[in-house]
């Protein structure tokens, strides 16, 4: 199992995810209406953790966010109705990856 894992990591192109938009891999920083600052990262739908900030590309929050960019609004349906968000602050796994280095 986890030499399938990583033969598809090893498949992944990080060249097509964008340097400055929201996609896989990006730390996200948004605000809600009432000015609550929530944090969530971008990871594939195996290793979501909501409890930890980790949500997934495929979940409702997470295709609200991707391709969009810091200061853009985000509205996005979710079991428990409606949630509006402020992009406020982005960090792609691009910078992640030379944060690192």
């Amino acid at each position: 199992m986890l030499q399938k894992r990583v033969s598809e990591i090893s498949l992944m192109n990080l060249e097509k995810v964008p340097h400055d938009k929201v996609g896989f891999g990006s730390t996200v920083h948004l605000k809600d209406p009432q000015g609550h600052t929530v944090i969530y990262q971008l990871v594939m739908p195996e290793d979501a953790d909501p409890e930890q900030g980790m949500i997934s590309t495929a979940s409702p929050i997470g295709r609200a966010l991707v391709n969009k960019e810091e200061g853009d609004e985000v509205s996005v349906t979710t079991p428990n109705g409606m949630r509006r968000f402020e992009i406020i602050k982005l960090v792609t796994i691009h910078q992640e990856d030379g944060a690192q280095a």
